[in-house]
């Protein structure tokens, strides 16, 4: 009995994230946010990847400063 709960909530939750997911990542839902600081797809990829490198602790806070700021000043 308590290994079918635990697959049902496992499944369950599975299904929650599943379905959550795609809508919890959209960053526009109005006001314009890091993401928007350098128009096109390309810009905007290098952003969010920079931003989950910081997050994740892979770089500080400088390392991460210094990209964005480079990132926002290339032609």
């Amino acid at each position: 009995m308590l290994i079918i709960m635990v697959l049902f909530f496992a499944a369950f939750l599975w299904v929650l994230v599943s379905l959550l997911g795609p809508r919890a990542h959209d960053h526009h839902h109005g006001a314009p946010g890091p993401h928007d600081a350098h128009p096109g797809p390309q810009g905007s990829d290098a952003v969010r990847i920079l931003d989950e490198r910081f997050a994740k602790g892979e770089i500080d806070a400088d390392e991460y400063q210094q990209r964005r700021d480079l990132l926002r000043n290339r032609p």
